[in-house]
């Protein structure tokens, strides 16, 4: 949207102040500002093609069910999805290319069997095979890598390489995202240009500016600065000082802006999608933050891990939607729980992870059994269909040890619960 500048603008206000320039420093914030936003872009499409990377891989187990592997027919190797042949099955990456135009690529080992990018001749480049640094680090290594530059038939991208693994755990073959770079280097000159330009402009109307105000924007520009470089670090949860957001010109626009921005990364990086939870990744993350508590102030903990009862059955007899309907309702009915007793995620598939900060375990079951019976007492409505629900929880007490050893010890016991029954609470009393 266009902004008009008003009489309280940035441009105005420096216009009628009529005052001696801070040139230089103008000049080096403006330049820094923008080497941090190029920066900044950079760590944007990492997690773009990392978080799409998830999608695809969602998206293929979602439309074909069972594991990677591969056909060796003689003459012929074909790379299968459960029973389903991916070689020259182009739907699922041609649609999703439409949508974000990002190429994607599964590999057989090293030699694509799918993929949307294409040869000088205009024909997709199945067979081509991956280069050698690539295939070092992914399929020998097998561990997921990103690259800043690498050329794919001539073409330098910013790319993500994920491996595919076989159910006997070998690894078969690579997916990989890539973003054309200079695609990126054209965003990032679309969004550097006007802040150089508005350097320039600060720059020449510098010279009537008075110290006293000179010195409040530059603080705000250094604390508004200082949030950015936070948000491109990864520490979505910090705070833009109040001045900023008060302000009523644009550097006070943008600071709004700013916070509409960490808002949605918040969402897109910390949020699962389907149950609003926290995923995987901040769960473990806000695990780790728990046990430094425990570790610096003594502050106590619960772990538990929860698993729905036969929720295969769930997807089986009524679909996948539904599945999606009860999971997500079972998850609302979990994070009111746990309002002001610690935090949930979303652990993988139906497992959840819980943590209840501040709690000794004996009021952690109690408030876990709470828990359950509510779950139990829960009717998921879906079209003409009713059903109810259990959950098995696994229960263990922080300490100072490993963060996987403590998420291990919990998931143990949802495992005896499992195989005793479901639909109860393991733990050990004290």
């Amino acid at each position: 949207m266009k902004m008009k500048l008003r009489g309280n603008s940035f441009f105005w206000v420096l216009l009628k102040m009529n005052m001696l320039p801070l040139i230089l420093l103008t000049l080096v914030i403006t330049m820094f500002s923008a080497v941090r936003f190029a920066a900044s872009m950079n760590v944007e499409t990492k997690n773009e093609l990392v978080n799409l990377c998830h999608t695809v891989v969602t998206l293929y187990d979602t439309a074909y069910e069972g594991d990677y592997h591969i056909e060796d027919e003689g003459d012929v190797v074909y790379m299968m999805k459960g029973e389903h042949l991916l070689d020259g099955d182009f739907s699922i990456i041609d649609s999703i290319k439409a949508k974000t135009d990002v190429d994607i690529t599964i590999f057989n080992q090293d030699t694509r069997v799918v993929t949307t990018i294409q040869t000088s001749d205009g024909v997709r480049a199945i067979g081509t095979k991956a280069n050698d640094t690539v295939a070092e680090d992914v399929l020998k290594g097998g561990q997921p890598h990103f690259y800043s530059s690498t050329m794919v038939e001539g073409v330098r991208y910013f790319s993500y390489y994920e491996p595919l693994y076989a159910s006997d755990g070998t690894c078969i073959g690579m997916i990989f995202l890539g973003k054309p770079s200079a695609e990126v280097e054209r965003l990032v000159y679309d969004s550097i240009a006007p802040t150089i330009a508005f350097g320039i402009l600060t720059m020449l109307i510098a010279s009537v500016v008075t110290i006293r105000f000179s010195g409040k924007l530059v603080n705000a520009l250094r604390r508004t600065e200082a949030f950015v470089v936070s948000i491109a670090q990864g520490e979505l949860h910090t705070e833009l000082d109040a001045d900023v957001m008060e302000r009523k010109d644009e550097l006070g626009h943008m600071g709004r802006c700013l916070i509409r921005m960490q808002k949605s990364l918040q969402e897109l990086v910390e949020q699962d999608i389907l149950t609003g939870l926290y995923n995987r990744r901040s769960g473990e993350k806000l695990l780790r933050r728990t046990c430094e508590n425990y570790r610096k102030e003594g502050t106590p903990f619960c772990v538990a891990i929860g698993d729905i009862d036969h929720f295969k059955h769930v997807n089986d007899t009524y679909g996948h939607e539904c599945g999606d309907v009860a999971l997500a309702k079972i998850s609302e009915r979990i994070k009111e729980h746990m309002q002001g007793k610690g935090f949930v995620a979303r652990w993988g598939g139906e497992e959840m992870l819980l943590v209840y900060d501040n709690m000794q375990l004996n009021t952690a079951v109690s408030c876990m059994q709470e828990l359950l019976e509510e779950i139990r007492t829960q009717r998921i409505i879906y079209g003409d269909t009713a059903f109810g629900l259990t959950m098995t929880f696994g229960i263990t007490e922080g300490n100072d040890g490993k963060v996987e050893h403590i998420v291990r010890d919990a998931d143990a016991k949802l495992y005896e619960g499992k195989n005793n029954g479901r639909n109860r609470i393991v733990y050990e009393a004290i």
